[in-house]
């Protein structure tokens, strides 16, 4: 019963979030709406609606997310109180550095994969590839940098590999708590593609919070993945310089492990 009950908690997180956006999303919408009908018949409004629907999105969740943060790290921070077990660790120069290089991999690895994706799942990748560019992501701007860099990290750790996790630690053992919050993280992107990559890298970060009892250094590493993801877009490697990007950062990581017990 209990892990039950823990498990609905769990999702309180997520779903505020998720609602928040419903209420911003239609009230961005309606003031949408309205400023093209003030805007009707009058000069001087094309410039700042065009900009609006073409920023909206990015604007939008910055929004979001910007507001989603003031009550999350208070709650956050009362988890953290009432947790008995909690330690702290110190991160050194190399542990962040680590981690920088730990998300550069992960967005190169997961190019690499869908470059073989498109081969062998056209269909499914043209899709993604649709969202993507729905998004916005191969014209990047300084509204999408801000919170592809700064907000989505930030606010994305603190939901998933924080306040869930957390959340879910009081009754599941660490394995567990971390496939369910990786799931949740996988299930908010909203399509198949993006998902599967989604969870992996929801793993990876729930164990970084795990080894380094701290949010910082799943933040860095998440931002190192969608900056990253940003640059290497503009870039446009081909998959051979991926691979050999993969392997090289790979054996770096090993050269920089932790050799502490």
């Amino acid at each position: 019963m209990k892990k039950w009950k823990t498990l609905g908690m769990s999702l309180l997180p997520v779903c505020l979030w998720l609602l928040l956006q419903i209420m911003l999303s239609t009230g961005f919408s309606t003031m949408l709406v309205l400023l093209s009908v003030f805007f009707k018949g009058r000069g001087g409004g094309e410039n700042i609606l065009g900009y609006l629907q073409t920023e909206g999105i990015y604007i939008l969740s910055c929004c979001i997310n910007g507001v989603f943060l003031i009550p999350g790290i208070f709650w956050y921070r009362f988890l953290k109180k009432r947790d008995e077990n909690r330690e702290k660790s110190r991160m050194d120069g190399k542990a962040w550095l680590r981690l920088l290089i730990l998300g550069l991999c992960l967005q190169m690895a997961v190019s690499l994969i869908l470059f073989g994706a498109q081969i062998f799942f056209p269909e499914a990748m043209e899709n993604y590839g649709e969202v993507m560019e729905s998004l916005g992501v191969n014209q990047p701007s300084i509204w999408s940098a801000l919170y592809v860099g700064i907000f989505a990290p930030v606010t994305e750790e603190l939901i998933f590999r924080g306040l869930t996790l957390k959340i879910l630690r009081q009754n599941f053992s660490f394995p567990v708590a971390n496939v369910i919050q990786a799931l949740y993280f996988a299930l908010v992107h909203g399509n198949l593609v993006q998902g599967l990559y989604a969870f992996g890298i929801g793993l990876v970060l729930g164990k970084i919070v795990e080894k380094h009892k701290n949010l910082k250094g799943a933040v860095a590493c998440h931002f190192a993945v969608n900056v990253s993801g940003l640059l290497l877009g503009g870039i446009g490697l081909g998959p051979g310089i991926m691979a050999a990007g993969v392997v090289a950062l790979s054996c770096l990581l090993v050269l920089l492990r932790d050799r502490t017990k």
